[in-house]
């Protein structure tokens, strides 16, 4: 079984009192998953110096070339004025110790370019603009999210690019001290996450759709759960119901503006390999593609099922979803989150060890070394590198 760790560049000179990359090596891992691009977050995390990190918002680790048309990446501040970008420096070091680098790359995800851009975001159906959602309907983000990959196919050595939040988020993505009275679960979901942006419009238009008739239906099924039904009630409309008939439209046209930037990203970096992170939900809108979306990437792309917060009987049943069987002809890879209290023991790590390879998944990736204490790395490098 092959074993990739997620890491952001502070993470790297924090291992040093561990062994650095040598000891991830021993531990048997084969690959670091980069971020080389990434949005804001507070980390509770046991590398020092503190304890509580504070992510900058929307920036990138490497040293943007390409044409990103309006929006523009902002370098981060662990990209040195002069020298090496943490890219390349990860490429050096960790081909030296035998290990493989991919870049993990957010793209739509991103509230500073979406402050500045709100026209670029995803609008639901009332209006209300998801700055922390820039749309991938949208020429400006497309060009944006091809110049990045093309970037980073750029760096000699690079394995793979791996996709998070390359399609279009919704309403479940977390924001900034979220608070709702309804859980946005099946069709509230879906609705809070239809996306009426200009260019979804224009989508719209040409194929021909009713699209204030759209609007007014995803209104409705908005307000009745949260103006006209009770906060009190058990939610009655779930994801696996007859399908409204606004949602085909919907969904039709996430698949469209995927289908399009994928034949974008093949064309700027042919030779890249790819991962495009899934999720067996058909009406997901979270950081990764729902696994119908998904299918429009080449069938030799990469799927990477991301179980954040899962443990081994969760992530049994995403196996055996529909979703998830049709991804079969696709390379394979589960990344896990080994935390309580989805995982107690190290039995817990064995099981999912086994459930990968009863499916025919190759690789295991370890969620995140920058928020695991190191025991828990080599606990849980132990049971799954086997």
């Amino acid at each position: 079984m092959r074993l990739a760790a997620y890491v952001h560049p502070f993470d790297l000179p924090a291992l040093i009192a561990c062994g650095n990359l040598r000891r991830l090596r021993e531990l048997g891992f084969h690959e670091l998953c980069l971020a080389t691009s990434y949005h804001a977050g507070r980390w509770l995390t046991p590398w020092g110096p503190g304890r509580v990190r504070f992510l900058e918002d929307g920036v990138v680790h490497f040293r943007p070339r390409a044409d990103y048309g309006e929006l523009r990446p902002l370098v981060s501040s662990e990209v040195p004025a002069d020298g090496p970008s943490p890219l390349e420096v990860c490429l050096a070091e960790a081909t030296a110790h035998g290990l493989g680098v991919r870049a993990w790359s957010i793209g739509t995800h991103n509230s500073r370019l979406g402050a500045l851009h709100p026209r670029c975001c995803v609008h639901d159906a009332f209006g209300d603009v998801y700055h922390y959602a820039l749309c991938p309907s949208q020429p400006a983000v497309q060009q944006y999210l091809t110049a990045m990959v093309q970037d980073l196919a750029a760096h000699p050595g690079l394995a793979a690019v791996e996709l998070e939040a390359y399609g279009q988020l919704g309403f479940k993505h977390s924001s900034h001290h979220d608070k709702a009275s309804f859980v946005p679960s099946g069709l509230l979901d879906a609705a809070l996450s239809a996306c009426f942006c200009g260019a979804c419009s224009e989508r719209a238009r040409q194929a021909g759709e009713d699209l204030e008739a759209t609007r007014r239906a995803v209104m409705g099924c908005i307000d009745d759960h949260v103006q006209r039904g009770c906060a009190m009630a058990k939610a009655t409309l779930a994801a696996g119901g007859e399908a409204p008939e606004w949602l085909a439209g919907v969904l039709r046209r996430r698949r469209e503006a995927a289908a399009a930037l994928a034949a974008k990203l093949q064309s700027v970096a042919p030779g890249l390999a790819r991962a495009v992170q899934v999720h067996p939900e058909p009406w997901f809108t979270g950081s990764q593609f729902a696994a119908a979306t998904a299918a429009v990437f080449p069938a030799a792309d990469e799927r990477v099922l991301t179980c954040y917060g899962d443990g081994p009987e969760a992530i049994a049943r995403q196996l055996t979803s529909p979703g998830m069987a049709a991804l079969a002809a696709s390379p394979r890879r589960l990344c896990l989150w080994p935390k309580a209290p989805a995982f107690n023991s190290d039995e817990d790590l064995v099981k999912v060890r086994d459930l990968a390879a009863a499916h025919g998944i190759g690789a295991l990736a370890i969620y995140h070394l920058g928020l695991l204490p190191w025991r828990t790395i080599e606990r849980a490098a132990k049971m799954l590198a086997r």
